[in-house]
């Protein structure tokens, strides 16, 4: 029993010092910190290039409710700025100033935190990257405007398309397309490569006649270049009488929309004759005539228009007489004016 003692004593002893080494042992080093990032090596206003394989990888997408590219109050495309409530509804900036003084959202009610919306730049991201074909595709038009820009490059669009003047002729194509179909299906006379402030002379017949005025303009988003206009002579008691109209497409429009307007073009005719035969075969000889006055457009959608109230220019019988195949030589001068 002596013995035992101390070995128990030694045991305590071994036991509370293991306790102590174990409540006096360091705490573990903290683990050591992230490497820092890798150097930035494009320039912040320098957007990214998406690889080939992102662009494939999207290509098919569809937006199934085009309502959530609208903004909630106007219902018009999101473009940026595009603004959000704490919660997360979306307005278009034209709709944010006009909720401002309410400081409440649209929506859910909740308060504007300092009054004013935050920025969703994510969004505004999004809805420029949305892009869509031009509906006048099939027309020769290339374009994939963003989704919010497509109602602008609509309205401006040189491939938009304009109908043909013939009568029963059911051509709609672009005014390139619709110059080629005059020359080659109607044989109707055209006159080509004039330049804007020129003076040209025309040898006009009854019928339809056309002009390709050159005049490479921009404005606003929409370019123009070459103009094609159309002369129709038509016969009357009076004589001759002649009406000018720009084929264009978006005529029927232009007055609606809020871009800038397309240049306005003035027409000078100028008739100089010196022999002519009245119906009793008395002779004029020598007759002066001009004219000064704005071109009028159209896609021709509706057809023609009605020559009794569209008509510019009218040569006296006495000038042009009888013969159906005499025709008028007239000297045309187009002017752009803005």
């Amino acid at each position: 029993m002596a013995s035992t003692a101390p070995v128990g004593e030694a045991c305590q002893r071994r036991l509370a010092l293991g306790r102590t080494e174990r409540v006096r042992m360091p705490p573990p080093p903290p683990p050591p910190p992230p490497p820092p990032p890798r150097p930035f090596s494009r320039k912040p206003s320098e957007p990214a290039a998406p690889s080939t394989r992102a662009v494939v990888a999207v290509a098919g997408v569809t937006v199934e409710d085009a309502d959530a590219l609208e903004c909630g109050v106007c219902f018009l495309p999101l473009r940026p700025p595009i603004f959000q409530c704490e919660v997360g509804h979306v307005v278009c900036s034209p709709c944010r100033d006009k909720l401002a003084p309410a400081g409440r959202c649209h929506v859910c009610r909740v308060a504007v935190a300092g009054g004013e919306y935050r920025r969703c730049y994510a969004l505004e991201r999004l809805v420029d990257a949305i892009r869509v074909a031009c509906p006048h595709a099939a027309h020769g038009c290339g374009a994939t405007p963003a989704y919010h820009a497509l109602d602008a490059h609509r309205r401006a669009c040189p491939h938009a398309p304009c109908h043909c003047p013939g009568e029963r002729c059911g051509l709609v194509g672009s005014t390139a397309a619709l110059l080629d179909h005059i020359a080659a299906t109607h044989s109707w006379p055209c006159t080509t490569n004039v330049r804007a402030g020129e003076t040209v002379s025309v040898h006009l017949r009854d019928g339809l006649a056309f002009l390709r005025v050159h005049h490479h303009r921009r404005r606003g988003s929409a370019t123009y270049s070459d103009h094609l206009i159309m002369l129709n002579v038509t016969r009357e008691p009076y004589g001759r009488v002649v009406s000018v109209l720009c084929i264009r497409p978006h005529a029927a429009a232009e007055h609606q929309v809020s871009s800038p307007p397309p240049p306005a073009m003035q027409c000078e005719f100028l008739l100089v004759s010196r022999f002519g035969y009245d119906g009793d075969g008395g002779h004029c000889r020598s007759h002066y005539q001009k004219s000064e006055f704005l071109i009028g457009c159209s896609d021709l959608a509706d057809g023609l228009p009605d020559r009794e109230q569209s008509f510019q220019f009218m040569v006296p019988r006495c000038v042009v007489g009888d013969d159906d195949e005499g025709g008028i030589q007239i000297h045309v001068r187009i002017i752009v004016i803005n």
